[in-house]
């Protein structure tokens, strides 16, 4: 879905808590299988905030559970209903309310850990890995910038772009992953969207995919999903991207709960 259907679900989500609908989103949803997982998972994390709400709909689902089962248990069988018949009928009754509320037991304690355990600092730690540099070049012209990163000596890194005369977009770029490293988050984000601004102007894509990439990633570092979740919307759009894949298999249900929790 582009980030504009998305910003529509969440409208929709506005007007469906307010008692209001979109009969066109209605219809999107039930057409749209991509969309409809995207309903449910709106629904789930709006869910999931309501910690409270949540547990006393399992106690609501116990109480009339236990009710049931107490009125199974006096209840007279009904003299037109075989004896067989009325026990099936019992245990479907009861097991039924017990499984049910076992369910939404479960399931509003894994909600509630996702909601308290996800944030934009965990989505950073499990998807940020230092950049692995491909050199096809001899030992003996590696660039001093490129021995720098290849030994992890982030500070040299940044000493030796830094000093360079006329510094491309490989020299940005590492500088980028340095500050990383280095947890200078808002040097990593000048860094990167350098390197995209000079591609921009010149009709470049010198190290594009890797500074929109780990833009991303900065902003998430930064505790802003609001700022990476276009990039990342725009990376898994584009099959060619050469992070396509990597960000295909993030999860976005994660990824729009860490941002409902920023935004509310």
């Amino acid at each position: 879905m582009t980030p504009e259907e998305t910003r529509l679900l969440i409208d929709h989500l506005d007007e469906t808590l307010t008692g209001t609908r979109n009969a066109g989103l209605d219809r999107l949803l039930e057409e749209d299988p991509e969309a409809a997982q995207e309903w449910q998972y709106l629904g789930l994390a709006v869910e999931a905030v309501k910690a409270e709400g949540l547990h006393a709909q399992v106690a609501s689902v116990r109480a009339a559970w236990k009710a049931e089962d107490a009125g199974l248990r006096i209840a007279a069988v009904p003299e037109t209903v075989p004896p067989a018949k009325a026990t099936v009928h019992r245990l479907y009754k009861k097991y039924g309310l017990r499984a049910a509320a076992c369910v939404l037991i479960v399931a509003s304690s894994a909600f509630l850990y996702k909601y308290l355990s996800v944030s934009s600092q965990s989505l950073y730690d499990r998807y940020y890995s230092t950049y692995e540099l491909n050199t096809s070049r001899g030992a003996g012209d590696e660039r001093p910038v490129v021995k720098a990163y290849d030994a992890k000596d982030w500070s040299a890194v940044l000493s030796i772009a830094g000093s360079a005369k006329n510094k491309d977009n490989q020299a940005e770029f590492l500088s980028g992953i340095a500050d990383l490293q280095l947890k200078k988050y808002d040097d990593a984000i000048s860094h990167f969207e350098q390197i995209i601004a000079v591609n921009t102007i010149g009709g470049t894509d010198y190290y594009q995919d890797e500074a929109e990439y780990y833009l991303a990633i900065s902003w998430l570092a930064m505790h802003k999903v609001n700022e990476a979740m276009p990039i990342l919307e725009k990376i898994r759009s584009d099959a060619h991207h050469q992070y396509h894949e990597k960000v295909a298999k993030m999860s976005f249900f994660d990824l729009r709960l860490a941002q409902f929790k920023e935004n509310k």
